[in-house]
């Protein structure tokens, strides 16, 4: 019985130490800190939605590391926003089911982001919203590197 029993337990020791490593940190596997907007960026809504669910604000700016979103330095921005910079028009869709708000502001936002992406499903959702010409002029990118 031992013979079959001990390799069991000893996986099951190792299997409780493995895991660990993603609650708390301590065990062979670390932990993935990543911002909702990070999560949106690299493309991982699974992520973006155990972040919603845990309580993270899909309406609330976070900062995105250099390389995800940008080259040369890090933003901070609202995961609607980083959505559209990767053009994502399926995490975009998952924002606005959890929560994610667009007013007329953030919308003349991510069309004009849009426009320089150039993503044909990120534009028919924000298309939707409104249909009116957008006026880009004098408006910054929340891409642009803030000085």
């Amino acid at each position: 019985m031992w013979i079959i029993a001990g390799p069991c337990l000893v996986l099951a020791l190792l299997s409780a130490w493995w895991t660990a490593g993603s609650v708390g940190g301590n065990g062979l596997w670390p932990s993935d800190e990543v911002t909702l907007s990070e999560a949106v960026a690299t493309r991982n809504n699974a992520e973006a939605v155990r972040l919603i669910d845990g309580g993270a604000n899909p309406n609330q700016p976070s900062p995105v590391r250099d390389g995800l979103l940008t080259n040369g330095y890090g933003v901070t921005v609202k995961p609607i926003e980083a959505a559209v910079g990767v053009q994502r028009a399926d995490s975009l869709r998952m924002l606005l089911a959890n929560g994610a708000a667009v007013d007329q502001e953030e919308l003349r936002v991510l069309r004009c982001l849009e426009e320089a992406r150039h993503d044909s499903g990120v534009r028919e959702l924000l298309a939707a919203q409104s249909t009116a010409a957008v006026d880009c002029n004098g408006l910054r990118s929340p891409l642009e590197r803030v000085r």
